[in-house]
């Protein structure tokens, strides 16, 4: 699982050091110099950083000023802030907490107390913005249940006298929308974004009082009689009964509104209207905006008596008074939103589909805030999951336990010949068939035996791909939710990856590997290209045993399959494992595979293992069988029984000497070019990479001596590193010229690092050469990619850098040209 991210915000390179060094180990550090920095730095990573420990005082924007910004972009909210300061008046801490810190943090640190008090903040936090989520998700859901009864209300109204079933809704969103408009045009009207909301919700309930008018009337086809208009026409007074004679909430607003609504929606502009012949301003405005609502919306929608008329007919029929008079304001706000309109209209020839997927995103947001927030994110990954999944043959699949069900890629349907989705998959008679009932059971009995700690699972199983079994590798990823009974696995995320071929290869040799091998053997090694072992497969077995001869374990990994040499009485015999790495009583793969790695690169790999209270030196290297990579593991013991008692401190001490004498360059006491061959030069990914030079050197030595030019490397590579953080590497790559790798640097940070160092380079005095002045040309990269391949475009930008003398060039991963950065 990544690491929560921590930002701090320190010009001082040294108090980032101490900061970073508490938290690493919890904690995926990010490092700014100064507020500019922090505020990009939040909008690059907004809503991934825990929390920011920030500096009061820096170079340009200061901490407070950087508090007052987050404050008026309302990230406070978002992102936690401790202030870190010497500063302990009264005054700081005042004005620190009143611009809206979470806490206060006063050098020198202690690091158990800044660990603890950090937690306690993001904690604190986390649980606040959890409280705000539920209140929130608690007034959504009350007024969604508002907002079905009233759609529940409406709907039965409206069947019983014969209309479609959503003309209330459709008056009650027009209403908004012409109320909204309004106040763009005029100030006249007082009226805030919730009295518009509670209107909007009165607008709906217009023809309440049509329930006491018999149906018989209301759904007549035909053009009623002066005795039957004048039954309709009294739904006005009786709504008003309706909504009075309400045993409550009398003195709300919502009840206030609706009884305007409901005994004026039909008064007109010139007066022509009924119940009261009210004319002009004489008419609520709430029930003027909702009779041009109601017309605009009858017109559109089909009646008994009539066809719906399209938007342009309708808004002419308005304009032609053909509706009755209305308040030309209202009209000109008609206009000005008759795009809007006209659009509604189209969404409400789709409204069931449309209505249903309204309903379950604001229900779904309504029980989960905060899952909401995040739904667009997962609407694209989801996206992207598919696009990348048509792109692929690759067998992967996504298990839920409830409801149980599991999807499955493109090409694992093209494989197998299953659906895309399949419910309950255990009682699917198709799904058992491919996948085996055996595997079934084996899966099972992992999940139930599963500790809470384990997060990967890996089974071979006999699977029917292609019309054929074949044996498989299954590789899952589990992930866990919390329930009433605890934390259990919820779903799988794996992948198929069919083995077949190479475990056939790999028994083949077990079956030639059995026989007896007394002879002196001489191995029927061809060396290539790179550490790369050629041989037949006629002759694993007696390689194998020769190597025995030199190692405790021998292995052929696959990685995956695994063969394993045991020693026997002048014989050998091969042992199955089903994974490599049991050998080393895990449950999961090593996180340094160095067989992976030793077949990926062609170079022997080696590691250090444990095993209990023993320890081993493993050795990696690439053999091919027939043209067929495989990883030839020759392991033995660098501890044994009889130096058990030796402290593991003590060994760590011996292995960490022996690590320095082949890394380390005796000079600069920096890595050397062996360490950047063998750990870096095949790293890819997306990388912060420098090549230093250091300028003049050959005058250097001509002037003053080979001794002075020697003291100058020491110098250079001494500064440069105290200059960088722990988990960064600074290499000799070959004699003044110095190779840099930024571990987790922002690319916005490589300039002003790049300048930092150059700057700390040229202060450099050397008292046994007082009149020797040293500086340095950098030339850096932020790019993706292999370092091989990326080193190259750092030498361009270094010589840039070179023609300029006394400069850092940096190539940007967003543009192809160079930004260059002045030191004077």
């Amino acid at each position: 699982m990544d690491k929560r991210k921590l930002l701090i915000a320190d010009d001082s390179e040294l108090n980032r050091a101490i900061l970073a060094n508490m938290l690493e180990q919890d904690y995926d550090i990010i490092e700014v110099t100064g507020g500019e920095e922090t505020l990009a730095a939040l909008q690059t990573y907004r809503g991934e950083i825990s929390a920011l420990l920030l500096d009061i005082v820096m170079p340009g924007m200061g901490g407070f000023e950087v508090l007052e910004e987050m404050r008026s972009r309302h990230w406070l909210d978002d992102v936690p802030t401790i202030m870190i300061s010497a500063e302990t008046g009264n005054a700081y801490i005042d004005r620190a907490f009143s611009l809206g810190a979470s806490d206060y943090i006063s050098r020198p640190f202690a690091p158990v107390v800044v660990r603890h008090r950090i937690i306690n903040t993001i904690l604190l936090h986390t649980k606040k913005q959890q409280l705000m989520d539920v209140a929130e998700g608690w007034f959504r859901r009350q007024e969604k249940n508002s907002e079905v009864l009233v759609s529940v209300l409406c709907y039965g109204m409206e069947r019983r006298v014969g209309e479609t079933g959503l003309h209330m809704k459709g008056v009650g969103k027009l209403t908004a929308l012409l109320l909204r408009q309004l106040l763009r045009r005029t100030d006249r009207y007082r009226l805030s974004a919730d009295d518009i909301e509670m209107i909007a919700m009165a607008a709906r309930l217009h023809d309440i009082g049509k329930l006491l008018v018999p149906s018989e009337v209301l759904k007549k086809p035909t053009p009623l009689t002066d005795e039957e208009m004048a039954q309709v026409r009294q739904h006005t007074r009786l709504g008003v009964q309706i909504v009075t004679g309400l045993p409550l909430y009398q003195n709300e607003t919502l009840i206030k509104y609706a009884v305007a609504i409901c005994r004026s929606h039909h008064e007109r502009w010139r007066g022509e209207g009924y119940p009261d012949g009210l004319v002009g301003d004489a008419i609520p405005i709430v029930a003027q905006v909702v009779s041009l609502a109601d017309s605009y919306d009858a017109l559109t929608s089909e009646r008994s008596y009539k066809p719906a008329y399209p938007h342009e007919k309708a808004m002419q029929m308005i304009h032609a008074g053909e509706c009755g008079s209305f308040n030309p304001l209202l009209l000109d706000c008609l206009d000005d939103i008759s795009e809007l309109v006209r659009q509604g209209v189209a969404e409400r020839n789709n409204a069931q589909n449309s209505e249903v997927h309204r309903t379950v995103e604001e229900l779904y947001g309504g029980q989960d805030v905060m899952a909401a927030r995040m739904t667009h994110q997962i609407e694209v990954a989801s996206a992207k999951q598919e696009y990348f999944s048509s792109l692929t043959d690759e067998l992967w699949f996504e298990y839920t336990v409830q409801p149980s069900a599991i999807s499955l890629s493109h090409g694992a349907c093209d494989q197998t010949g299953l659906p895309a989705v399949i419910v309950d998959p255990q009682s699917n008679s198709d799904f058992i068939d491919a996948v085996g009932g055996e595997t079934v059971r084996a899966l099972r009995d992992r999940l139930d035996s599963l500790s809470s700690d384990e997060t990967h699972i890996e089974l071979m199983a006999d699977i029917m791909l292609g019309g054929r079994l074949r044996r498989c590798r299954i590789t899952m990823l589990v992930i866990r939710a919390l329930s009433s009974a605890g934390v259990g696995c919820s779903r799988l995320v794996g992948k198929v990856d069919d083995i077949n071929d190479s475990y056939a290869r790999l028994e083949e040799y077990d079956r030639e590997s059995e026989n007896e091998v007394t002879e002196q053997v001489l191995l029927p090694v061809t060396v290539g290209a790179g550490d790369v072992l050629r041989i037949a497969h006629d002759q694993v077995g007696a390689v194998m045993q020769c190597y025995r001869k030199m190692f405790a374990i021998v292995r052929l990994v696959d990685p995956g399959i695994c063969m394993q040499v045991s020693a026997g009485a002048g014989v050998h015999h091969i042992e199955h494992s089903e994974h490599c790495y049991s050998v080393w009583n895990k449950s999961h793969r090593c996180e340094n595979c160095i067989s992976q790695e030793a077949i990926r690169t062609s170079k022997t790999q080696s590691k250090v293992e444990t095993d209990g209270g023993e320890v081993y030196y493993v050795l990696a290297s690439r053999v091919e069988i027939d043209g067929i990579p495989y990883s030839l593991e020759c392991v033995n013991p660098i501890r044994s029984a009889a130096a058990e008692a030796e402290s593991d401190e003590s060994l760590l001490g011996q292995l960490l000497i022996r690590n320095r004498q082949v890394y380390i360059d005796s000079m600069t006491q920096v890595f050397n070019r062996r360490y950047y061959d063998e750990r870096i030069r095949n790293l890819t990914g997306e990388q912060a990479i420098a090549m230093i030079d250091i300028d003049n050197f050959k005058h250097i030595n001509d002037t003053f001596g080979h001794p002075a030019g020697d003291e100058a490397l020491r110098s250079v590579a001494q500064t440069v590193r105290f200059m960088l953080r722990s988990r960064d590497e600074l290499i000799r790559y070959g004699g003044d010229e110095f190779f840099l790798l930024f571990h987790g640097l922002p690319e916005y940070n490589l300039q002003s690092k790049l300048n930092q160092i150059c700057e700390a380079v040229r202060e450099i005095r050397l008292p046994k050469y007082p009149d020797l002045h040293l500086s340095i040309s950098i030339g850096g990269v932020y790019a993706a990619g292999r370092i091989s391949e990326l080193i190259r475009k750092a030498d361009i930008a270094l010589y840039e850098a070179k023609i300029k003398r006394d400069r850092a060039v940096v190539f940007g991963i967003s543009d192809s040209s160079a930004a260059s950065g002045n030191n004077d």
